[in-house]
């Protein structure tokens, strides 16, 4: 039987999700996957669902954090380094692959430690924080973003593209309805900033009968007040808590609005749509704004930080964008380009090179 490979990290679904679809291309070709993780992070739920074995340390965020709560994550740190490094013992691993957050730093240098080959998971255009540091040791750093490999340089950096299933790629190129379709992104958790914006701009354009059809996933905790905004201003909408499928909306939609985490950004540009971008502001290291801005550079995207972005901004980029069908049919071929097919299998086959199972 092949050794097994620890994955490590989480925290957010940014995180976690590129990290099972390289989990699921794993044990499709025969290699257990052990997962480790930080008890607080989303991973004890989501990848304790999919029958991953999987261990959960004490450890939190240090970067970006208050004097006291930094004090006590450090405190913290040479105890999940040691439960880390008795689970890699334990596991016996042919490599170690870090997804990011903050968990993924307990793993790689249990790893390091113990002389286990391992590989750095970086899906934003800006790495992060815990990956810059880690780099210099990493046998291998994977960049979702074709921007990223700079920020390694003289490292083994290699674009390999962010994960996302199958189904993105193989949504048919973008074409305009003759009422066109809005799709309103969120995320799993909502954006209150873009739960408040998008119903009072496109009231500005339905005053000016240009209203779209428009579909809203606002998240759970921001649904039904939503759903009283698009009522109380007498626009129709349909809201929803989360997308079961998102690929089916993305197939429908002429055009996104959306934060650009690194997985919504390589969803949309695997799908080949246009998307007007709102970086969430407070992302550590500004790094919304830097995937933001690579899909903007490849034409795929319109970018409006969350200062420009006022209603009537963002009414004038919808009004402007959804009037011209060739335009959008432009926007979504150029952000397809961005998108790299085979991610996952493209990172597990690094990762077992590494280890020297391939």
């Amino acid at each position: 039987m092949t050794a097994p490979v620890v994955i490590a990290g989480g925290g957010t679904g940014g995180h976690i999700f590129p990290g099972l679809a390289v989990a699921e291309e794993l044990t499709s070709m025969g290699v257990p996957v052990h997962w480790l993780g930080a008890r607080r992070g989303l991973e004890s739920e989501l990848v304790g669902r999919r029958g991953i074995p999987l261990t959960l340390v004490d450890m939190e965020g240090i970067h970006a954090r208050g004097p006291s709560a930094a004090a006590r994550a450090l405190a913290a740190l040479p105890a999940a380094i040691g439960h880390a490094v008795r689970t890699v013992l334990d596991v016996g691993p042919l490599a170690v692959l870090g997804v990011g957050g903050y968990a993924s730093a307990a793993g790689v240098l249990a790893a390091g430690f113990l002389g286990v080959p391992w590989v750095l998971q970086e899906q934003n255009a800006i790495p992060g924080w815990t990956n810059r540091f880690l780099a210099p040791w990493a046998d291998l750093i994977c960049c979702g973003f074709a921007d990223a490999v700079a920020a390694f340089p003289s490292l083994h950096a290699e674009w390999t593209g962010n994960p996302v299933r199958q189904q993105f790629f193989d949504i048919e190129p973008v074409a305009p309805h003759e009422r066109p379709r809005l799709l309103v992104l969120g995320g799993s958790q909502g954006s209150l900033f873009i739960n408040r914006i998008v119903p009072r701009a496109l009231a500005v354009l339905a005053g000016e009968g240009r209203m779209p059809a428009v579909v809203h996933q606002a998240g759970v905790r921001w649904a039904e007040v939503v759903q009283t905004a698009y009522r109380d201003l007498h626009l129709e909408a349909e809201v929803t808590a989360f997308l079961a499928a998102p690929w089916t909306d993305l197939a429908k939609a002429d055009l996104v609005v959306a934060r650009s985490g690194a997985l919504t950004v390589a969803e949309l540009v695997a799908a080949g749509r246009p998307s007007v971008l709102i970086p969430f502001a407070a992302a550590a290291g500004n790094h919304q704004e830097h995937n933001a801005r690579s899909a903007e550079r490849a034409g795929g995207a319109v970018v409006l930080t969350e200062r420009q972005a006022s209603p009537e901004r963002l009414a004038d980029v919808l009004r402007d964008l959804l009037a011209d069908r060739n335009r959008l049919i432009k926007m979504g071929t150029c952000a397809r380009r961005l998108g790299l097919p085979g991610a996952a299998q493209r990172i597990a086959r690094h990762v077992l090179a590494v280890g020297g199972a391939a």
